[in-house]
């Protein structure tokens, strides 16, 4: 995923502050917390254009996945990245991914977006979305 920042910013961001110029591109895990907390920056990809915030804030993750069920699949499609720690262990990331080809793709896609992806990590996502 890849965001391009609208203004400068300096978010604190994996416990440091991070210098982003006006129209610097970012990717990965940075870019989701981006979008995550609001900041002024606008999709660089598809992954970010199809990045929607949490179904309801405070809402535990159980009750954003009975929503996307109840919505006859079609939103299931647009699962929302927040919910997603691509920087997690592949374990959270696996949990999260489930047996949905949608979320494997989903992903694959943050995961490739990283300085250094996990090939493991992304062969068991792979087998997934087939």
């Amino acid at each position: 995923m890849r965001v391009r920042a609208r203004t400068a910013l300096r978010p604190y961001y994996n416990y440091r502050l991070i210098d982003i110029a006006l129209g610097e591109e970012v990717s990965g895990g940075l870019a989701v917390h981006l979008l995550e907390t609001g900041s002024d920056v606008e999709p660089a990809d598809d992954a970010a254009q199809r990045w929607a915030p949490s179904v309801a804030p405070g809402a535990a993750p159980a009750e954003a996945a009975d929503h996307s069920e109840s919505s006859g699949g079609h939103d299931a499609g647009a699962v929302p990245a927040a919910e997603l720690d691509i920087d997690g262990t592949a374990d959270e990331v696996l949990a999260w991914v489930g047996d949905d080809p949608q979320r494997a793709e989903d992903a694959i896609g943050l995961e490739t977006a990283k300085d250094k992806p996990r090939q493991t990590l992304l062969k068991k996502l792979d087998k997934i979305a087939e």
